[in-house]
């Protein structure tokens, strides 16, 4: 059995820091610039690239504290063992990709129990997120227990623990076809 476990090692829950600063300090840059030049030289159209980099900075700001406040529930329910759980054989698998492209995402989507899982490799995310080609645990054949954390706001289902048992189930029927 392979498995991946998040609640043995809750310290490696947390939020995507230096993603999030990045994009802020490139969007407070940004803007920072944008403003100077409609002041100091006078070019009013710097004022519409202005809002641009504002209107990033403020979504940026927003997912990252949403990030945060989502890593500290998830941790929180680990501690305390209140994370969702469900186990069996796939319903439905179509593998991702391990190096997506502009063309396809790459996102690995299964389910088990009626229960969406779906990830990408290049995801910045907690949780499990190792897709089939790139030496991932699920394969269309697998058994599968999964503890979870549902993150309502971005509608998905983040992966804190998962047990895998290979051919162990007929294989599942493919979502893309």
């Amino acid at each position: 059995m392979d498995v991946f476990d998040l609640a043995r090692n809750p310290d490696q829950i947390s939020p995507a820091y230096v993603f999030y600063l990045t994009f802020l300090a490139i969007g407070v840059s940004a803007s920072g610039i944008m403003l100077y030049v409609a002041i100091r030289q006078r070019r009013m159209g710097a004022l519409f690239y202005l809002l641009v980099a504002l209107a990033i900075t403020a979504v940026m700001g927003w997912f990252m504290l949403h990030d945060i406040r989502h890593a500290h529930t998830v941790k929180s329910q680990v501690l305390s063992g209140r994370f969702a759980s469900i186990e069996g054989c796939l319903d439905q698998f179509h593998p991702g990709l391990a190096r997506p492209s502009e063309a396809d995402s790459g996102f690995e989507q299964w389910s088990v129990a009626g229960h969406l899982f779906d990830y990408a490799v290049d995801e910045v995310r907690l949780g499990y997120h190792r897709v089939e080609p790139g030496g991932g645990l699920v394969h269309a054949d697998s058994w599968v227990r999964v503890g979870y954390v549902r993150d309502e706001v971005l509608g998905r289902n983040d992966i804190v623990r998962l047990e895998v048992k290979r051919h162990a189930c007929p294989a599942a029927p493919d979502f893309a076809k």
